[in-house]
């Protein structure tokens, strides 16, 4: 095709017209070809590399929250604005601004320690003939003669008893946030203040204990001037105390507990929480602790692992027995309880009776479940009673902490202002208290 079609004459582009319109009749003959064997052969297969379709699950529509769980802002204590006073590209004036994001940081502030000195002055007067000067009343802020305020005092107290550090390291942390120096024999005056200014508070905690349904109690070793003593620990779900004893005998329980207690006193299987005649309750992880040893020991016994087993299971059925009905009579309440505690002391004694007088493995643990028989099951008895001591165990805790870091105390008074501080702070923080703000009042209203 001549590449000037303006040049040709008419019978020349007549001509051309004819050829291209025999050369498209072709290509349609072709393509209906193609199309028919296409037809034929089905759909082309896609290359391997190719992922077949596959329809998209519906998507499921997300449950709204209650409440959302996003980081909430804080109350800012000071605000600092940001914003052009003219604009940045041409220089122009700006109108009224508008807020266009927030950024909170969060730091704290560096704040030395504050010395204020109280300079009374006497004046002469003339009617009178003398000097007059005011008196000061400064019990709000210090406890008698003493430099050091009510909140470094309760401050000290914090780090020794709820951070558990060292003396030496509360001087380091003074020191290094406030630049405050105090000697390590200040602090020890700050801690025996502080106790007895809270040793009447620390005496009605052992009445709260008496009067209290249930108590767990627990013991733990402890050295005072190089010899070994015991930490004894009974607490509530809001009270605790500890006192710190020579002994490990039941001369303190029956001093801490005394006649006035009617509770149901949880423990371990200690002999000397057996002076208590009332309600108790043993902790079944000290048993089944002792019967998870007793399957290590002997993992070829078949027997050993099926008794083992059994009384694992029965303790699963106390603990997953919902209770009566809520709305029965409290009487018919009380007494289903009574008849599934003994249902439940029947099945253990059936499963521990036939070993006791054997030579076989489970005779020990075997005997120990038929002596504590009426003391496993009270807690299906009474609501309110947990069926394991780890509540004492995880308030003797932080002592067992205090114990390996410091050694022990080196006086009967370290002994009193470390048992007093810890059940005090203890209790305020049972009670979902501040702390530092109790010790604060403490300090405070004994004056």
């Amino acid at each position: 095709m001549p590449d000037n079609l303006t040049s040709l004459s008419q019978a020349e582009l007549i001509r051309i017209i004819y050829e291209q319109h025999d050369h498209i009749q072709a290509l349609e003959r072709q393509v209906a070809e193609l199309k028919a064997q296409a037809d034929r052969q089905g759909p082309p297969k896609p290359p391997m590399w190719v992922k077949a379709n596959v329809p998209s699950k519906p998507k499921k529509t997300r449950q709204r929250r209650q409440h959302g769980y996003a980081r909430k802002c804080d109350v800012p204590t000071k605000q600092v604005y940001h914003a052009f006073e003219a604009c940045p590209d041409c220089g122009g004036q700006l109108g009224a601004g508008s807020i266009g994001y927030k950024r909170q940081v969060i730091e704290l502030p560096e704040v030395p320690v504050a010395v204020t000195e109280h300079i009374v002055l006497k004046r002469y007067c003339f009617a009178c003939k003398r000097r007059v000067m005011p008196k000061v009343n400064l019990s709000a802020v210090v406890v008698g003669q003493q430099r050091l305020g009510i909140r470094l005092m309760s401050t000290i107290g914090f780090l020794r008893q709820r951070c558990r550090l060292p003396l030496n390291l509360i001087q380091v942390y003074l020191s290094g946030i406030y630049k405050l120096h105090v000697s390590e024999g200040a602090l020890v005056k700050v801690l025996d203040r502080t106790a007895t200014k809270g040793e009447e508070q620390y005496n009605k905690l052992k009445d709260q204990v008496r009067a209290s349904p249930v108590v767990y109690g627990d013991e733990t070793g402890n050295r005072q001037c190089g010899k070994n003593g015991y930490d004894w620990s009974f607490s509530t779900p809001e009270v605790h105390y500890l006192t710190y004893r020579k002994t490990r005998s039941q001369v303190v329980v029956e001093e801490v507990l005394g006649e006035v207690f009617e509770g149901v006193l949880v423990s371990d299987f200690y002999s000397s929480y057996n002076t208590y005649e009332g309600f108790h309750q043993r902790c079944w992880v000290h048993y089944l602790r002792d019967m998870h040893k007793l399957t290590q020991d002997h993992k070829d016994n078949e027997q050993v692992q099926q008794w083992a087993q059994a009384i694992h299971a029965l303790y699963t059925e106390a603990t997953d027995w919902q209770g009566p009905a809520a709305d029965l009579p409290i009487g018919i309440q009380h007494q289903q309880r009574i008849d599934k505690q003994h249902e439940l002391e029947g099945k253990l004694q059936a499963l521990c009776e036939p070993w006791v007088a054997t030579n076989t493995p489970m005779a020990g643990l075997a005997s120990r479940g038929m002596r504590f028989l009426p003391e496993l099951f009270t807690f299906v008895r009474f609501t309110g009673v947990e069926p394991t001591n780890n509540r004492a165990e995880r308030m003797v805790r932080p002592t067992v902490v205090q114990r390996k870091i410091s050694g022990g105390t080196r006086s009967e008074k370290g002994s009193k202002t470390r048992t007093i501080l810890t059940s005090l702070f203890d209790t305020w923080h049972l009670q979902g208290k501040d702390p530092l703000k109790e010790c604060q009042l403490l300090l405070a209203a004994c004056q």
